[in-house]
């Protein structure tokens, strides 16, 4: 599945969940090691802030046009559990870019993660509660 110049690395496991599978890979230009570690780590660290997710495509590329002036383009997917969070950003250097990447998809992350627990916590709520209508009151409702 992964194209032939791409890098699969394998992310140490967080706390409580499955290891990341972080795929680098470039368009246009050549990665470098520092390049390729910047991103894997920073995009490593993106699983704590939601558990499950399982893999990681950074796909880097240059824009050839010489009056763009931020050439230098950083996409990324993660999937995992049903969830497909993706961000595609330019800048000036192929390190701010995978910043920004980074800034980007930490706002979608906690977008989902809030959607989650406010559906676990809605539902908690919605317990029924057991009512009595006492009609010698005049229809009060008292809980049991």
């Amino acid at each position: 599945m992964t194209s032939p110049g791409a890098t699969v690395r394998v992310h140490d496991e967080p706390p409580g969940g499955m290891p990341l599978e972080i795929t680098l890979s470039a368009h246009h230009m050549d990665i470098s090691p520092a390049l390729r570690a910047a991103a894997d780590e920073k995009i490593g660290r993106l699983s704590r802030f939601l558990g499950g997710m399982d893999r990681a495509e950074v796909h880097f590329s240059e824009e050839r046009n010489p009056r763009i002036v931020a050439k230098e383009v950083c996409e990324v997917t993660m999937e995992g559990q049903g969830h497909h969070v993706r961000c595609k950003v330019a800048a000036a250097d192929a390190f701010a870019a995978v910043d920004l990447a980074v800034e980007k998809l930490e706002q979608q992350l906690h977008k989902v993660k809030t959607k989650q627990v406010q559906r676990t916590h809605a539902a908690r709520r919605a317990v029924p509660v057991d009512v009595v209508v006492d009609e010698e009151r005049g229809g009060l409702v008292e809980p049991l």
